[in-house]
Order: structure tokens, then sequence, then C-alpha cells
């Protein structure tokens, strides 16, 4: 088996140069989410040419597809492609590397698949940055027979053990109805009040509520002119808890503040998700301590030490259905902030080049073990089993 992943190591050297180019291509072509077409096409394209069967279009995402090569029995490992931008950033948040390092992974894996059997399938996941294409897919059934579903993000440190926020995202609107604000505001009704209370009634929902619940939001639309009344009001929320059992009840509570104030204030309300529910990261640890010794035999220490900072992922609801690994590989010192054009300018850099290569590498190995070890699928499947088990509804 050393001289396989020798052989694969080598391979992945020789492929820098493309993998660095496609990178690059997605980087400066950059399309938001949803509008990921040539971006999609480019990988699924390389991927046809090395031998894939690809489909396209699943789960009512156009630019989704699923690429998969086998070669007799054997598990199914996927590593997962994320390719959709930011707007006015570009790929602020690294998905250029991230559907790199995937099409590497894969192209890596398939060339050893006849030594091993099995199935490696690369799974094009756009919408991440919105919808959250990912849940989508889930949903759809797309990760049903998948052993192992893989896929790695850029950083500002190597970490292995990854967890993540659930998050539910909602707009609210108020409506009210216009009139002079100052010769006649007895005559309109102020959308805009409510909204204000709302954003001041956060904070006691969230000290009322179980530890862990965070609401940030925004106000999208407070009305027109100083001199009119506002008729209407738009805020959008983000809704986060270290699980989705914190999560659901505050976003109940969240709901009926938001009602309450409209009937104080005399206004409608319409309340409505702008994406799918993410679920928290259920990180596998016998995955987990794969990669990181496949990253140990590439010379790369890992910081696993509990997360003091973390977004949401819609990779956590692919973790509630099948074992699952989300590590993140450093490009930027940690000085630098992801979402930002900073980051997106640290994916080509020499750093950037590096983790991305040491990423596949660590990814096609990873994937190596899988195929050969059917007591470690089964090991991953039972962990996932028993997390699922103890898990709350």
């Amino acid at each position: 088996m050393d001289d396989l992943k020798e052989r694969l190591l080598r391979r992945a050297r020789e492929m820098a140069g493309e993998l660095e180019g496609l990178a690059r291509a997605l980087h400066d072509q950059p399309e938001l989410s949803g509008e990921e077409v040539r971006s999609s096409q480019m990988l699924a394209a390389r991927l046809r040419d090395a031998g894939f069967d690809v489909t396209t279009g699943q789960a009512g995402l156009p630019t989704a597809f699923v690429a998969a090569r086998r070669a007799g029995a054997g598990p199914v490992v996927a590593f997962l492609a994320e390719y959709d931008a930011l707007p006015g950033i570009g790929h602020g948040c690294g998905h250029n590397l991230i559907g790199t390092a995937a099409l590497g992974a894969g192209l890596l894996l398939a060339g050893v698949l006849e030594e091993l059997g099995g199935e490696v399938r690369v799974i094009g996941t756009p919408a991440e940055e919105t919808l959250g294409g990912k849940v989508l897919l889930t949903e759809a059934g797309v990760f049903a027979d998948v052993d192992a579903a893989l896929m790695v993000h850029p950083g500002v440190e190597e970490r292995v053990l990854v967890d993540s926020l659930a998050c539910q995202s909602l707009e609210v609107t108020f409506l009210g109805r216009a009139s002079h604000a100052v010769a006649h505001p007895e005559k309109g009704i102020n959308a805009l009040d409510p909204l204000l209370a709302l954003f001041g009634a956060r904070d006691a929902l969230v000290r009322g509520s179980r530890p862990g619940l965070r609401i940030v939001g925004v106000i999208t639309e407070g009305g027109m002119r100083p001199n009119i009344v506002p008729e209407r009001a738009v805020g959008r929320f983000s809704l986060r808890a270290p699980r989705r059992e914190i999560l659901e009840p505050g976003c109940e509570a969240f709901r009926r503040m938001a009602t309450a104030l409209a009937e104080a204030h005399r206004c409608q309300l319409e309340i409505r998700a702008t994406d799918r529910a993410y679920d928290e990261m259920l990180t596998n640890t016998v995955l987990a301590g794969l990669y990181r010794d496949n990253l140990a035999r590439l010379g790369i220490p890992v910081n696993d030490a509990p997360r003091e900072s973390m977004g949401s992922l819609d990779m956590g609801n692919v973790s509630k259905a099948v074992p699952s690994l989300h590590p993140f590989f450093a490009i930027a010192p940690p000085t630098v902030a992801s979402h930002t054009r900073e980051f997106a300018a640290a994916t080509l850099s020499a750093q950037g080049r590096a983790g991305l290569l040491r990423s596949v590498q660590a990814l096609a190995l990873t994937g190596v073990d899988l195929l050969a070890s059917p007591a470690r699928v089964e090991a991953a499947a039972a962990e996932h089993r028993g997390a699922q088990g103890t898990a709350s509804p």
C-alpha cells in the first residue's frame, strides 16, 4: 500500500500545474450561487474526459453534477466540490480551491481504482453561500449510497476536527401605511418601528433561550424619505446555534416575538425562510484519524483544539446522512479574514498553491485507505450510526 500511496503523491505533484491553472480560472471568472454555469461545466468536462460518467441537474439545481467511476465491488467514496463566489468579492471564501481539490482527488483515486475496487465520485454542490445546495442534494437522496463524503476548505490553520453552527436565515417584512411624517403622522402606520423594536428585543430573546443561540441581522428596507412614514420595512436575520435542537425553538420564539410586535404596532407581518436550515457539522472521527495520519505522512501538523469561532456549513446536513469529513487547510496567516478580497487573493498565493496540493494528496490518500479496507469503512459507518442514535430529533 505504501508503494501505491507514493505513486499517488508523485502523480499529484505532476498534476500541480494543471490544478493551479484550474483554481486560477475559477478565481478569474467568479460566478455567484446558482449561476455557476461555466464553473460547473469546466469541472464536469475534465471529469468526463477522464472517463467519469457525469449527470447534471440534481435536486432541481442546474449547476449541480455527479461524476462517477467504478471498478468492481467496493465502497463509494465521494469528494465534494464547491464553486460559487461572493458578490463584489469573488472567491473570498476559497471555493475555487474546494472545487479544484475535489476534482484533483477524484482524478488521483480514479487512477488506482482498478487496483483497489470500488467507486469514486466527485459531486458538484452549488450555492453553498446562499440556499445551501448540499441540503437540497441530501434531501434528494444524492448521498444515500455514499460510504464516505469528503471535502476540504481553505482557512488560516490546519484543522481536521471541525464543528459548525446550525443555521436558519429568515426575512421579516412589516407592512404599514404611508403618510406625511410631519403633517399627518397619526394617519400613517410606521413599519420601521416594529422592525427596530425587533432588533432591540433580540438580546432579551437570546438571554432567555438555551445557551448558544445567536441572532444577527441587517435592515434591507427601512423607508424612502424621512418625511414619509415608512409603509414597508424589511430585515434579514441569521439565527444560529450549536445544535439544531437549540436553533428550532429559538426560531419559533423569534417568530412569536415578531408577531407580537406587528400586532402592537398595527402592522401586517410576513416571514419567510431565505435558505434551507443548516445542521451542525458532525465530523466522523474515523475519517478524521485517517486524514490526520495522511497529513502526518506529508509532514503537516494540525490544530484540533476546541474552536473559538465558527460559522455554518451546509456540509452539516450531509454529515447527518453519511460519514463525513470537512477539514480546513491554511492558505493565509490568521490576520486575514475569510469573505474578503485579501482571502480571495490568497487562494492564488504560494501558500494557497501549497495548501491545495497537500489537500489533494491527503484527500486521495484517505480515499485509498477506505477503498483498501472494508473494516475502516464499517468503523466509520458504525460511529455514524451511533451518533445518529444519540442525536436529538
